[in-house]
């Protein structure tokens, strides 16, 4: 994931986009999406993205943001070598950065506790490079979805009244170290989501508020998507 790629978006995306449309049309009960005109048409974006369904929060970004969307995955969950493979392969192919979350990397077989250092350095180190190639990469905060089929994996940190994870800061870390490399003018869009059940369905409100342009504090931006989530 170095410099320009030879095209773009690249062919790999193709896979996340059919999963994207399988998703939304087989899970959910319709999509609101409000304030899509906050997300620049040019430059790197950078969206900042409550985390509420494992899949249906990236499907909505996918589908419905009118630029090619690079998602930041963890992919400690993953069960197997195998597993960890293919998904690993995808992302590749996708340009999707991957890194592994330390309170549950090595809770299942699929990566051990002595990797998180390196993926997480070579996934920052991706993550920051799309944002210097002008690219829109997203990434949650919270870390954790709250509706999550690895549910021995539960999150490690309490959810609070609201549903909430506490933001860590890796969002804030990938902007800076984008800036070292000669990113100008990222723009920090941060994104709610809500969720309503339609029976075995959900329907989902998607709300982009206006551009954190100049924001290097994380509780800024914590509050910017809880208020988007209301």
């Amino acid at each position: 994931m170095n410099g320009q790629p030879a095209c773009y978006p690249p062919p790999g995306m193709l896979g996340p986009s059919a999963i994207a449309w399988w998703a939304l049309r087989t899970m959910t009960d319709g999509v609101r999406v409000e304030g899509i005109g906050n997300v620049p048409r040019t430059g790197p974006v950078l969206l900042a993205a409550r985390h509420v369904h494992h899949l249906l929060d990236g499907a909505v970004l996918v589908r419905y943001v009118p630029r090619p969307v690079h998602v930041v995955v963890a992919l400690d969950w993953t069960a197997d070598a195998k597993q960890r493979r293919w998904m690993e392969r995808a992302c590749a192919w996708a340009q999707w950065p991957v890194i592994l979350r330390p309170a549950t990397t090595g809770a299942r077989a699929g990566y051990a506790a002595s990797e998180v250092g390196p993926y997480l350095r070579s996934g920052m180190r991706d993550a920051a490079q799309l944002l210097c190639d002008e690219r829109v990469l997203a990434v949650f905060p919270e870390g954790y979805p709250a509706i999550d089929p690895t549910a021995s994996q539960a999150a490690p940190r309490l959810r609070d009244a609201e549903g909430f994870l506490p933001f860590a800061s890796g969002l804030l870390t990938i902007a800076r170290a984008a800036r070292r490399g000669g990113a100008n003018g990222i723009a920090i869009v941060p994104v709610g989501f809500r969720y309503e059940p339609r029976g075995r369905k959900w329907r989902i409100t998607a709300r982009f508020g206006a551009p954190l342009h100049d924001s290097l504090d994380i509780s800024t931006v914590e509050h910017a998507v809880r208020e988007l989530s209301r």
